[in-house]
């Protein structure tokens, strides 16, 4: 077999494990339960539809002056973020909702939608397997390639409608021809340097992440090539610069308030909160050590060893030492004090491709596996020690393959912080924006209900499980937000086990509550529905106002 086509193969297993997780409440659906709805899926799907119905409809006249008023500066077009990855999404939306049944009620199908993160997800393991293949051999690129698909969190977040997998595939894309071009003794040539501005663009135009990599670019190519290094950035910038604002109309309404709007809006967005080693701060008060300690705390051991040991190893290729820095730079830009940081690894998931290729490259020393970069020194190992150490490799990371199987999976920890038990001791989060709440949590829910929810993120939450999924609406449940009056809402209560905003006294059952309904991962709970008619329950007590608690 020819070693492109077993990439095509790794990108279509790559594919098909992310779709085997994407019902998120389907009535009668074949398809196993997966993550809830999410609390932003609904609103990047009703983006992505608009923005994909809008194409349709105006072809290229939507970019005319007239197609970008109507489109860009519609009310029900938002800014918040660029338009590709809420295109992607619609696309996916508009061209699978007829094949996915279990939401012809629904007002949107957001299992469809989530195939568009599931394609992205199968064409970065299928870019990635190309890259390191042609760079350190087939072997690596196999290797880089298990290391990404057992990451729960990465292939948790390929089963949800957000933008953070389609974020990944533009990160990946826009460093490729960065590791490729930028690391060779001479200077990126123009078209080298277009075709990378053109890649980067594209990034600015799926999420803010893209805003990262000029520093890190500018710093290197200074570092490696000196005045040689000002014609290909100077391209390198306009043509980012220029696609970007090419690929985004609404710019256009009002090139520089837009641009600055956008750029203010991301860096003073709502206060989220954050629940670290047992206390809660506000996002932007979150120690610094956070990015790096989420990092390890959810990374597999078998991945993470690895990656040591390709440190430990030294000797990088400058690809290396420029993919080191890719993986390194998001990190340390995240633990700037002051810059916010929420949803445990979420934000710095584009660095994921990178480490799996070095841990990869951590088994270099067994497999031999570097002709293609020109390295001479190799150890003279047996075949046996080489193939032992591979199968040994594999081994591990079936084993840690199973949590990707699970459908709770964006809450995983490491087994080097005791799985998701022990990262529950050390007061690490529980739950992810409430995606225990699938199907089957709700088949358990007694119909023609009333429920009480706590804690309410966002004004449209309960409205969105209502109206999006599927087994709610048949079961005719009504949501009503909690109000913190135990005395006025006996009843059924629905708790979201998110700790940053689950006050602690509704973390128990109450004396006299019985419990109806329970999700748990790893033994830890993600969301539990009780009974507090009978309860013994007198108040709920707001959250401590210590600065320890709340800086």
């Amino acid at each position: 077999m020819k070693p492109n086509w077993i990439s095509v193969l790794l990108a279509v297993a790559a594919f098909l494990l992310a779709t085997t997780r994407i019902n998120h409440g389907l009535i009668d659906s074949p398809l196993p339960p997966g993550a809830a709805l999410t609390l932003d899926e609904s609103f990047y799907i009703g983006q992505g539809v608009f923005l994909f119905e809008s194409l349709l409809d105006w072809g290229p006249a939507l970019f005319t002056p007239t197609g970008v008023e109507a489109v860009f500066g519609h009310p029900d077009y938002f800014p918040d973020h660029p338009p590709l990855g809420k295109l992607v999404l619609g696309a996916a939306h508009q061209s699978f909702s007829g094949v996915i049944s279990g939401a012809e009620e629904s007002v949107l199908n957001v299992a469809a939608a989530r195939l568009g993160s599931c394609f992205a997800f199968g064409l970065t393991v299928l870019v990635l397997a190309e890259f390191t293949r042609r760079q350190f051999g087939l072997t690596t690129a196999v290797l880089a390639v298990v290391a990404l698909m057992i990451m729960p969190r990465v292939v948790g977040h390929s089963r949800i409608a957000s933008l953070e997998t389609v974020t990944t595939l533009a990160w990946l894309a826009a460093f490729i021809p960065l590791w490729t071009w930028w690391t060779k003794a001479d200077a990126p040539t123009n078209r080298q340097a277009i075709i990378s501005g053109i890649l980067w663009g594209l990034l600015l135009l799926t999420k803010v992440q893209g805003i990262l990599m000029p520093p890190l670019v500018i710093g290197w190519a200074l570092w490696r090539y000196k005045e040689k290094a000002i014609r290909p950035l100077a391209v390198w910038g306009i043509v980012g610069a220029v696609v970007f604002f090419v690929g985004w109309p609404w710019l256009w309404l009002d090139p520089v308030a837009n641009t600055m709007s956008y750029f203010v809006k991301t860096a003073q967005r709502p206060t989220l909160y954050v629940w670290y080693f047992g206390q809660r701060f506000a996002d932007k008060s979150v120690p610094w050590h956070f990015p790096f300690v989420m990092t390890l705390a959810t990374l597999p051991v078998v991945v993470t060893v690895l990656f040591g040991a390709r440190l430990v190893q030294r000797k990088f290729t400058a690809t290396e030492s420029l993919m080191s820095l890719s993986a390194a730079w998001p990190l340390i830009v995240f633990a700037i004090p002051g810059t916010p940081v929420y949803d445990g690894a979420r934000l710095f998931l584009v660095i994921m491709p990178a480490i799996a290729v070095l841990s990869a490259r951590g088994l270099v020393p067994v497999t031999n596996d570097g002709a293609a970069t020109g390295e001479t020194e190799k150890l003279p190992q047996p075949r046996w020690v080489r193939h032992a150490g591979v199968v040994a490799f594999m081994v591990f990371m079936l084993f840690s393959f199973s949590k990707t199987l699970q459908p709770f999976c964006l809450n995983s920890y490491s087994e080097l912080v005791g799985g998701e038990r022990g990262a529950q001791r050390l007061g690490l989060e529980a739950g992810y924006w409430a995606d225990g709440l699938n199907g089957e949590f709700w088949a358990q829910v007694p119909e023609d209900s009333t429920i009480y929810v706590a804690p309410v993120s966002h004004q449209f939450q309960l409205g969105d499980i209502q109206h999006l999924v599927p087994i709610v609406a048949q079961r005719n449940i009504k949501l009503l937000p909690f109000e913190y009056d135990p005395q006025a809402q006996r009843g059924l209560t629905l708790l979201i086990h998110r700790l940053a905003d689950l006050r602690p006294a509704l973390r128990n059952v109450p004396d006299g509550a019985t419990v109806v309904a329970e999700v748990k991962y790893g033994d830890v709970v993600l969301a539990r529905l009780i009974d507090t008619s009978q309860a013994t329950w007198l108040s709920v007590p707001d959250w401590p106002k210590r600065p320890a608690m709340i800086k």
